[in-house]
């Protein structure tokens, strides 16, 4: 090791310790101020709101409400879709019990303020209700009284209306208060241990110059919207829970982690907390006149991340489901599919067909793979004598090499080029399959009844690491170096082990594209061999 090299590292650790020191750390310790005066302003809020109105100018003074607290009551309304609780506290849903293909799945177990609840300080009782509609109202003060409505409608896009009643003779303020959302969100079983990852507080903004609106997540540490949002709520993989604003604009968002209960960890030999996030939109003071009202309409949507059904309702909802880097290839990815089980009624033929239809159409590439690689393994061995003949002479090595695959038509870049090119449709895919929530609940065959969920019986996966052993085996040249046949012997276990946990609907693509190309590459070693 050079004098030079050491003094080259040096530079390198030096400027990488004082970037870090003074640009790094300087930003992390803004961001940590900023999310902590956020958090101290609304929590400032959120203690002035302990009445919900306030003095403002010659307006009326209002004092706290004294009375002592009334117990929680609870509220069910019996949808087609969901069994959904409100609580007295906030008139919020307490639960929703999402009546699921394959049982019901409760989103909301965890303690809470609950979903959309608002002015928890002030007791609701229940007004009215029809088939798909409840109206919850609540005193504020002595003749100021307040409305809230749950309209649930066909379409998935509801209505909920808050209104502020105020039939004194005086001018008076609302304080300022929030809409709530958590904390956290379950999903269904299959999605439970990667629900923690998955669950976040987002929001939708319209950016300038952008065709679309953008899907941002808001975190402790986020800055508020320079734009106006367009709704903003609670996320996961499968499910979404938003607020769609009408007529009315928020005062700021404001989020946190928050324990929700304990799960298993390191392979379940520990218990860690689980933490779910919670949401809060912030409204500004408003003003009320004498004998009159004020209205606060919102759309909201509650149930499952459908993107076929998202495409057919309003307010961009399908922004939600995360196709990832190559999005366009999982979209068209996922219409194809749609296309497929139209026609067969089975999501897990659509898959196979689907899987033949993209080896037909990368067959070219894949046939130039195939053929390198048996090439490849023919001149092995005299690539091997050529290096012990002109051992230690590097020159000698790569123009005899240069040769040899002239002599016999051996490109070894042509057997990258189609990895290359699948990787790209391999990333698609898992993501559209893995956010499919048409696949949630689609049987396939026998035992396979959940193409979102993994194969029970790990059947899929050992299928396909077996046949990949054997492509491995086809297509491993004489004589290659240990280190590298022990990688190749043990990749399939690996990429079994991976798959066990996999969507079934997605080992059920790999496990078909694994037998096809094992199909090809036994048709051309045969042609190579009848050749020779």
């Amino acid at each position: 090791m050079n004098r030079q090299f050491l003094a080259t590292m040096m530079l390198f650790l030096l400027i990488l310790t004082g970037y870090n020191q003074f640009v790094v750390v300087p930003r992390a310790r803004a961001a940590q101020k900023e999310a902590e005066a956020q958090l101290k302003k609304q929590e400032e809020r959120q203690t002035k709101s302990g009445s919900p109105l306030i003095e403002t100018g010659q307006t009326l003074v209002v004092k706290e409400h004294q009375a002592a607290p009334k117990p929680e009551e609870l509220f069910t309304l019996n949808l087609p879709h969901a069994e959904v609780t409100f609580s007295s506290k906030g008139a919020g849903i307490k639960t929703y019990l999402f009546k699921d293909v394959l049982g019901d799945v409760d989103l909301t177990p965890y303690e809470g303020k609950g979903y959309f609840s608002t002015l928890p300080e002030v007791d609701f009782t229940e007004y009215a209700r029809t088939q798909h509609s409840i109206t919850f109202t609540g005193d504020i003060i002595p003749g100021v009284s307040v409305f809230k409505t749950y309209t649930f409608k066909e379409n998935g896009i509801n209505h909920l209306a808050l209104t502020f009643h105020n039939k004194t003779d005086h001018e008076l303020t609302l304080a300022p208060w929030n809409w709530n959302f958590g904390p956290g969100l379950a999903t269904v079983k299959s999605e439970m241990k990667d629900n923690e990852r998955e669950s976040k507080a987002v929001y939708l903004v319209q950016e300038e110059g952008k065709r679309k609106p953008t899907l941002e997540t808001f975190t402790p540490k986020s800055k508020q919207p320079t734009l106006p949002w367009i709704w903003a709520g609670i996320e996961n993989r499968y499910f979404l829970a938003v607020l769609i604003p009408q007529d009315w604009k928020a005062d700021a968002l404001a989020t946190e982690k928050i324990q929700i209960g304990t799960q298993k960890r390191f392979l379940g030999l520990s218990q860690g907390p689980l933490e779910g996030p919670s949401l809060q939109i912030s409204m500004p003071a408003q003003s009320i006149a004498a004998k009159s009202e004020h209205t606060y309409a919102s759309d909201f949507y509650f149930g499952p991340k459908d993107y076929k059904a998202f495409l057919q309702m309003p307010y961009h909802l399908e922004r939600s489901i995360a196709f990832g880097f190559f999005g366009a290839l999982g979209k068209l990815a996922r219409n194809v599919l749609e296309w497929i089980y139209s026609w067969t009624g089975n999501y897990g033929v659509a898959i196979i067909l689907m899987t033949v239809m993209i080896q037909i159409l990368l067959f070219r590439f894949t046939l130039m793979q195939l053929k390198s690689a048996a090439q490849m393994k023919k001149i092995q061995p005299m690539m091997k004598r050529i290096q012990e003949k002109y051992k230690g002479n590097a020159e000698a090595i790569n123009r005899e090499t240069f040769n040899l695959y002239r002599q016999y038509k051996v490109n070894p870049l042509s057997g990258c080029l189609p990895l290359l090119i699948q990787l790209p449709i391999f990333l698609a895919l898992f993501n559209a399959l893995r956010t499919s929530w048409a696949l949630h609940g689609a049987k396939f065959v026998f035992w396979i009844t959940d193409l979102s969920s993994k194969d029970p019986y790990y059947i899929l996966p050992i299928l396909m690491g077996g046949v990949m052993f054997l492509q491995q085996r086809n297509s491993m040249p004489a004589g290659t170096d240990p280190a590298q046949a022990a990688m190749f012997k043990y990749m399939p276990l690996i990429f079994t082990l991976l798959f066990m946990n996999f969507p079934s609907g997605l080992v059920l693509y790999w496990l078909t594209n694994s037998l096809l190309t094992f199909g090809i590459q036994t048709f051309i070693n045969r042609k190579i061999n009848q050749a020779n």
